[in-house]
């Protein structure tokens, strides 16, 4: 069974994705800011990371803290659904060529709210899961 991590300081969104997550067979955890979060992803060894991108200490957190993740080599491969409230697609105007994995080290975006199924399918295409969507 995989295991996903959601981070995003909004508790009640986290826990909703963790239960809707848990009835597609996942399983996850959580936790809630990006101060000490290298540290929780080593410990708990997800397979995917659901990651928000703004955090009220630092607007761009999910971005550092996604290129923190390239950058530790124990998790560099680790794949990354960034949330965000930007668009989708080409996230500030950005096109596909500018998906650059240093710069932008996500493999997808997911826009809020939160399409529960569109993140699912997202995730099974990662972790090359049969759909169950």
């Amino acid at each position: 069974m995989s295991r996903i991590m959601i981070i995003d300081d909004d508790v009640e969104l986290a826990k909703d994705l963790s239960v809707m997550l848990e009835a597609h067979r996942y399983q996850t955890c959580m936790f809630g800011e990006i101060e000490g979060a290298i540290e929780a992803i080593l410990k708990e060894k997800p397979d995917l990371l659901v990651l928000d991108v703004m955090f009220p200490s630092n607007p761009a957190g999910g971005f550092d803290l996604a290129r923190k993740v390239r950058q530790t080599r124990a998790i560099k491969t680790l794949p990354i659904v960034l949330l965000t409230s930007i668009n989708d697609e080409f996230p500030m105007g950005f096109s596909s060529h500018d998906m650059d994995p240093e710069w932008m080290p996500v493999q997808a975006f997911i826009e809020k709210p939160v399409n529960l199924e569109a993140l699912v399918r997202k995730i099974e295409s990662l972790l090359k899961k049969p759909g169950k969507a």
